[in-house]
């Protein structure tokens, strides 16, 4: 069995994955056209894969740092797009539609499992190593 900490990093790699996917699948839907916000949500899927690839190397405390940066830039994002009267960038989403809420539900499991992960490290240098029941 793995630890908690690789468990941790392996649903915060995965919910980053997801969070990527989706951006990507929601620029070459509609968002490509979109003025400035296009080219963000292919970022954010572009820096999603680069984390989840990291996630898998020695970069991992980066990649978790990076993975709580992006998803919890998106849902700053989405809020104001959602939310303040001019939207982001002049881009008002107008409805909680599907794919918004798998990407929030997604975007809070990264932040969360993520700094778990990195909350446990760093709580004690035998965190990361010991065994869990």
């Amino acid at each position: 069995m793995r630890n908690r900490s690789d468990l941790l990093l392996m649903a915060g790699g995965v919910a980053t994955f997801l969070v990527g996917a989706i951006h990507l699948q929601q620029y070459a839907d509609f968002i490509k056209d979109v003025p400035t916000i296009g080219t963000l949500f292919l970022l954010n899927s572009f820096a999603a894969g680069l984390i989840c690839l990291m996630l898998a190397t020695r970069l991992r405390t980066l990649a978790a740092l990076g993975g709580i940066a992006v998803s919890a830039g998106a849902l700053v994002s989405l809020a104001v797009a959602r939310f303040a009267s001019g939207g982001l960038f002049d881009y008002v989403e107008p409805t909680f539609r599907g794919p918004v809420a798998i990407s929030v539900a997604a975007e809070v499991i990264a932040v969360l499992c993520l700094a778990a992960h990195l909350a446990v490290r760093t709580r004690s240098p035998a965190a990361g190593k010991t065994q869990t029941a």
